[in-house]
């Protein structure tokens, strides 16, 4: 019996609670998040946890994929993301994101999100429900994560509208305190690619852009300083502040001291 079928048999009591009780399933997937968009920062912080150096949202007028370069998934991770409100980041205090309730956020939009990783691909039926699918030898060593617009309550015209809307709202801000990710992009149906960069010129120097495009249309320098909590040597309490160039410097030289540009 394959990794995927144990996991389907583990979840299959959990799946028939939650046919007997359809209330239960609401308040996971609806009520615990408002936001409709919360999972596109629980997709992002799962990506940054795993360590993504680059991660992409695709929105089409029927699905949404995102992809990353993260360490590919593992049988802790299938276990955590086909459960509730215990995934394994949920043991690991260094992670904020969980492949727990967190995760479910995504079934207000899909009923069957299906996932490719170089070591195992499945799609997710009935919340909790892995199902084993063919492999994507073409996406390499990245994760990918596509979500078809076939839940019910949820229009796909409605979908489409509410996530193009949570992306088009990512600041450049977003990429501030995360340590592995440096690249987050998205396009949108017809609309122009979008990219959001972060670069680290010095132990405390960081830089933000946000591209249009292929064109920086914005671009923003901050003095960044963390510690380490006391007992998570992964987990850090940080502080920034945005720094304004001098009114002589039209644009940042990294080949020039920042004291004489800031």
């Amino acid at each position: 019996m394959s990794i995927i079928a144990q996991v389907r048999s583990k979840r299959e009591s959990l799946a028939q609670t939650f046919r007997e009780y359809p209330r239960l399933r609401s308040l996971i997937v609806e009520d615990l998040y408002p936001d409709d968009v919360h999972f596109i920062y629980e997709l992002l912080q799962n990506a940054e946890d795993v360590g993504a150096t680059y991660a992409k949202f695709t929105l089409s007028e029927h699905t949404l994929t995102f992809e990353h370069d993260g360490t590919p998934f593992d049988a802790d991770n299938l276990f955590g993301i086909t459960n509730i409100g215990d995934g394994t980041k949920a043991r690991d205090l260094d992670k904020i994101g969980q492949f727990g309730v967190g995760f479910k956020a995504v079934f207000a939009y899909t009923d069957t999100p299906h996932i490719w990783s170089p070591t195992f691909s499945f799609k997710i039926c009935d919340l909790v429900l892995p199902y084993e699918i063919p492999s994507s030898p073409a996406l390499g060593k990245l994760t990918r994560f596509d979500f078809p617009f076939n839940n019910l309550k949820k229009p796909p015209a409605a979908a489409h509208a509410e996530i193009a809307r949570g992306l088009s709202d990512l600041s450049e801000t977003s990429l501030l305190f995360l340590v592995d990710l440096q690249s987050i992009s998205w396009s949108v149906s017809s609309a122009d690619p979008v990219e959001l960069k972060r670069i680290k010129h010095s132990e405390h120097h960081v830089e933000t852009l946000r591209i249009v495009n292929g064109q920086v249309v914005a671009t923003s320098h901050f003095l960044v300083f963390d510690e380490v909590v006391s007992g998570l040597q992964k987990q850090r309490v940080a502080v920034a502040f945005q720094l304004s160039l001098l009114p002589n410097v039209e644009a940042f030289d990294s080949k020039q001291p920042l004291a004489k540009q800031a």
